[in-house]
């Protein structure tokens, strides 16, 4: 449903502004899982299909009930302000040249290959093909990369959780037949090019990395430091159907709305769970997902349906409306 290009996102996403819209992709890290997954099912083990569906942004915002179509036909929800907080969009155009991104694929795979689970990792390559003469965004050369902790356990996921201060989230009251959990995961907050605190900690970040590159004779390109953190950005669930872990995905987020990119062949609708509203995108290809911004928590959720025809639409609503607080 979903296209999430930029690499150095793989933390705390950061994309260029949409006009006011500044939008944050956390699932970036879960597309990365699913790829994941798909390499060992040629191994052997289980795995389900590529997806990614939404990206965030940050503030702090009351939702009400206001929704509005744009003139692209897209579904658009409104604050009492008449800012949007949840909103559609067409799949992104553009695309990284294969050379790019093979390059920052072999250099990511060599930072994720350092770290053990539950570490954190700021990365350079000294490369100018990478850092200038790619033509593409080259603002913010630092990247990213964390090794997550499948948490077996639900309630050491929850104790995880709640240690790092992580958005709440519940596995669903109602559950369609043969759904359970498997495994949850957090992700962190870590140095970002964007707000004055992080912006100047990004810098020193940016600082210490390239002047080891520069001051190194070894001729090797990239240049890694592990990174503390406490605070996480995210939380994930994923739910088992009894053949894959991860047949749905529930995902957490701190942030005021939503941008949920819809493919072509997808159809969009405005639903209501209890006293929200939400999004509700179904793709005959990839499956359904529900999205909606709980304003006391200031958290979008999202439940995305990895494995064709497992539920129907009234059980995912179902799943969503368990989730909600009256």
């Amino acid at each position: 449903m979903g296209n999430i290009v930029d690499p150095i996102e793989e933390l705390r996403q950061h994309s260029v502004p949409d006009s006011h819209f500044r939008d944050v992709e956390f699932v970036s890290r879960v597309r990365q899982h699913i790829e994941d997954e798909q390499h060992k099912s040629r191994s052997g083990f289980r795995s389900f299909k590529r997806k990614t569906v939404m990206s965030i942004m940050i503030s702090s915002v009351l939702l009400v009930s206001f929704t509005a179509y744009a003139a692209t036909g897209h579904i658009q929800i409104f604050n009492s302000k008449g800012e949007i907080v949840l909103k559609t969009a067409d799949p992104s155009t553009s695309a990284l040249p294969a050379k790019l991104s093979n390059l920052l694929e072999e250099y990511r795979t060599r930072v994720k290959s350092m770290l053990k689970p539950g570490e954190l990792a700021a990365y350079y390559i000294k490369d100018d093909y990478i850092n200038k003469d790619n033509g593409y965004d080259t603002a913010n050369p630092i990247k990213f990369e964390y090794q997550p902790i499948a948490y077996r356990s639900y309630d050491d996921f929850q104790k995880e959780r709640v240690r790092t201060s992580a958005p709440i989230l519940q596995v669903p009251g109602y559950l369609p037949k043969g759904v359970k959990f498997a495994y949850g995961q957090v992700f962190p907050f870590g140095p970002a090019p964007s707000g004055e605190k992080d912006r100047v900690k990004y810098v020193e970040l940016e600082q210490r990395l390239m002047n080891e590159a520069n001051s190194s004779k070894s001729g090797d390109k990239l240049f890694v430091e592990k990174l503390d953190w406490s605070k996480a950005f995210n939380s994930i669930v994923y739910l088992s159907d009894g053949k894959s872990d991860t047949a749905v995905s529930i995902m957490a987020a701190y942030g005021q709305g939503a941008s949920l990119t819809k493919s072509l062949d997808a159809s969009s609708e405005k639903i209501q769970l209890k006293h929200v509203e939400a999004i509700y995108l179904h793709d005959e290809a990839d499956g359904d997902s529900i999205s909606w911004y709980d304003s006391k928590q200031n958290i979008v959720y999202t439940i995305i349906v990895n494995v064709k025809s497992l539920m129907a639409k009234k059980d995912l609503k179902a799943m969503a409306e368990s989730m909600i607080i009256d």
